[in-house]
């Protein structure tokens, strides 16, 4: 939208004085002279113009190479705008009526650099906007291999370009709507980017009321050009508004979405309704519907400049009223084959603020979640927990359920890799288990305490032989009307946890 604005001030002020230039005479450093001089008025700016020519038959064409236009008040040391070549083509009678009128411009390497905006900046494109202003119809603009180059704060921090291969604007004026197209390239997540519609009338006065609508498609977006994540991201919708406020709706599919923590692609889709304030490429989120494999969530939030850093800030709410658990562990874990199966219900504001970092190691999460009937995938594991539950309610270990299902329930932060649960609760038929502690989202690692409750005691669970000489130590574990409350902890790696007695707890609280 900056592109627009600034694109459409640099050829009104050209074309505005041509005019007057074709009917001052044929010497090219009259003319040369003139240009220069009309456009330091009309724009309010400081001029270069390496080369100029004004040809006459068989119809006015005019041309020239190396334009470099400097605001008068601007503070940024590269030229706002800069246009290695350009061509005009109309005719004199065109020039001559009241309202001029143009065939055709053409631009070749325009380059548009817009600083961090400074109050004397912002007045200075203001004037310059307020002085374009005219009575200038083209009918035909394109801009080939044009750049938008944005200016960051910090000096040190590398200035973000949009490649635009093509900009063409139809019925070219500042009092009406015009139609355009363009393709250019989007650098982060980098792919391209095809939009057709129309912008305008210009408002000079206040840019940000000006009127825009359409229609965009975003194809072969790379999104491993953000550090984390995978995939190719394809998205098209239409947009209506004004340039302070457009409103966006659009559908995205990513076929091989990943998170790197997990590494297996899955399918991607979206829905989405957002507002975006084109002055400064902050979006606000009002709902986004996904869905993966067969789980759904919504979503709604912003995704905004971050102050004094490089980058945006992206804030979310999440909502998965019901999810498949294996979905979401095929999605976020390294393992061949999900863990366990069950349905999962997850609400969570989730922040991903700007870095170098992976989003693993920069995602923050504050939620609560639970999972239902759940089942382990493998079957030791599952036969220990049918042992467990078995025990824990006194029976033979033989005598075990046909299919115990577990559930689970907690609440959870995620900070710099690392998920702490406090505290999260795991129940099977007989038993119930509650730990606090952390996970290591990349070293996998375990690191919890809690407790292990019973219906039976510690000896009606060892039962047989064993059972008879642990009644010694049923006092030591009984608590609350339970049959046994044990200390645990829980340790080692995913793969290959350690679970243990923690008999220093169990003897201090005595």
């Amino acid at each position: 939208m900056r592109l627009a604005r600034w694109f459409i001030v640099i050829v009104g002020g050209v074309l505005v004085t041509l005019w007057a230039i074709a009917l001052a005479g044929s010497r090219t450093s009259v003319l040369h002279d003139k240009l220069v001089q009309a456009l330091s008025e009309r724009l309010n700016a400081s001029v270069e113009l390496d080369s100029f020519a004004v040809h006459t038959f068989p119809r006015l064409r005019i041309s020239g190479d190396g334009l470099r236009i400097r605001l008068k008040d601007q503070q940024q040391p590269a030229p706002l705008i800069a246009v290695d070549h350009f061509d005009v083509a109309g005719g004199v009678v065109g020039l001559l009526r009241s309202q001029r009128h143009f065939r055709s411009v053409e631009l070749r390497g325009l380059r548009i650099t817009v600083p961090p905006r400074s109050m004397n900046d912002r007045e200075a494109g203001n004037k310059a906007a307020q002085t374009a202003t005219g009575p200038v119809v083209i009918d035909r603009v394109e801009a080939h291999d044009a750049a938008l180059v944005l200016v960051p704060k910090n000096p040190e921090k590398d200035p973000r370009i949009f490649q635009i291969h093509d900009l063409v604007l139809q019925s070219v004026g500042f009092n009406r709507s015009m139609p355009f197209t363009a393709t250019l390239v989007n650098p982060v997540p980098r792919g391209d980017i095809a939009v057709g519609g129309s912008f305008g009338p210009w408002r000079a006065d206040e840019p940000g009321l000006t009127p825009l609508s359409g229609r965009y498609e975003f194809t072969h977006a790379d999104l491993s050009t953000i550090h984390g994540i995978g995939g190719i991201l394809s998205s098209s919708g239409d947009f209506a508004g004004e340039l302070m406020q457009i409103d966006v709706r659009g559908t995205t599919h990513t076929p091989d979405f990943t998170v790197d923590t997990g590494a297996h692609p899955v399918p991607l889709d979206t829905t989405f309704h957002a507002v975006v304030d084109g002055t400064n490429g902050d979006t606000y989120l009002k709902r986004i519907d996904a869905k993966f494999l067969e789980t759904s969530l919504t979503t709604s939030g912003a995704v905004t400049k971050a102050k004094g850093a490089k980058g945006r800030t992206v804030s979310l709410d999440v909502h998965m009223p019901r999810g498949r658990i294996e979905d979401v562990l095929a999605l976020a874990v390294r393992t061949d084959k999900p863990v366990m199966h069950g349905t999962i219900a997850l609400d969570t504001s989730m922040v991903i603020p700007p870095g170098e970092a992976k989003v693993a190691d920069r995602i923050e999460l504050d939620g609560r979640f639970a999972l239902e009937q759940a089942r382990f995938t493998d079957r030791l594991v599952q036969q220990r927990i049918s042992t467990l539950s078995s025990r824990a309610r006194g029976k033979d270990p033989k005598d075990v359920l046909a299919r115990v299902m577990s559930d689970m329930h907690g609440t959870f932060t995620v900070r710099k890799g690392h998920a702490r649960f406090n505290p999260v609760a795991f129940d099977v038929p007989g038993a119930a288990v509650v730990l606090k502690g952390s996970y290591g989202l990349r070293t996998e690692r375990l690191a919890f305490d809690g407790t292990l409750t019973m219906d039976a005691t510690v000896s009606q669970a060892a039962g047989g032989v064993k059972g008879v000489f642990l009644k010694i130590v049923d006092p030591l574990f009984k608590r609350n009307g339970a049959g046994a409350v044990i200390p645990i902890h829980v340790k080692g790696t995913r793969e290959k946890p350690q679970f243990g007695v923690d008999w220093k707890r169990a003897l201090l609280r005595r």
